[in-house]
């Protein structure tokens, strides 16, 4: 791997690094930044330079990774890895005739002020949910991005619902049993929530790699942080 320069900034409430010039300036290829989890990963990622928050005070450091370059086996999605179904098949993951629940939570700091992201795509209409949270956890926010979707969902729910969350804690404490060591009531409700409907499929997505509506509920959740306010849109698909 050859050598970079990285500089710490935060990125959905987390401290990573940044790949930038010797002066510190963000490194932008093909409109994205690179960024890593710590020094020395063989693994990179690349986001919109608009969504690190700089660290005031830190300085440039250099490391061992490799960024993504572009058109770069590195720099596209793999088809196994990226994402993972719970409950469902793949082909109800892609299945326009269900209904769709794309989430995404942000917090500046973690907690800090968060925010709440949600699509709701059904019967060829699109319906977006942004929501202020005040001081949060960023886990606090993914949960609450899922409960506002199932919540918009017109009683009785008698089809399939398709849940698209980049949030590994998410997926884990809904549709893996995983054991809910905090959010308890907010779980609580959510699983309540589930269990109204007849069918749910759980799809985890990675998070920035370019997927539109998950892109889209990340716009919503930081737009409910600038804003510290809640928006609904609705329209066509």
């Amino acid at each position: 791997m050859s050598e970079s320069r990285w500089v710490p900034v935060k990125f959905k409430g987390q401290e990573v690094f940044a790949e930038c010039d010797a002066g510190g300036e963000l490194t932008v290829r093909g409109g994205k930044v690179a960024i890593v989890y710590k020094l020395g990963a063989t693994k990179s990622y690349a986001t919109f330079a608009g969504r690190l928050e700089r660290i005031a005070g830190r300085a440039p450091v250099a490391g061992a990774a490799a960024p993504p370059k572009a058109g770069s086996k590195a720099a596209k999605s793999k088809k196994s890895g990226n994402d993972d179904v719970f409950g469902g098949t793949r082909e109800e993951v892609a299945d326009a005739g269900l209904i769709h629940v794309w989430t995404d939570g942000a917090c500046s700091g973690n907690p800090g002020p968060a925010g709440s992201g949600t699509v709701v795509v059904m019967d060829g209409r699109k319906t977006e949910m942004s929501r202020w949270l005040g001081n949060e956890t960023n886990n606090v926010a993914e949960l609450v991005a899922i409960e506002v979707g199932l919540s918009a969902l017109p009683r009785p729910i008698e089809r399939t619902v398709v849940v698209h969350s980049d949030s590994q804690y998410c997926i884990g404490v809904l549709a893996k049993n995983w054991k809910a060591k905090a959010n308890g009531e907010l779980i609580a409700r959510i699983r309540e929530q589930v269990g109204a409907i007849d069918r749910i499929v759980w799809h985890w997505v990675r998070g920035h790699e370019g997927v539109e509506l998950n892109e889209r509920c990340d716009e919503l959740a930081r737009r409910a942080i600038t804003a510290r306010g809640d928006w609904d849109a609705d329209g066509p698909a």
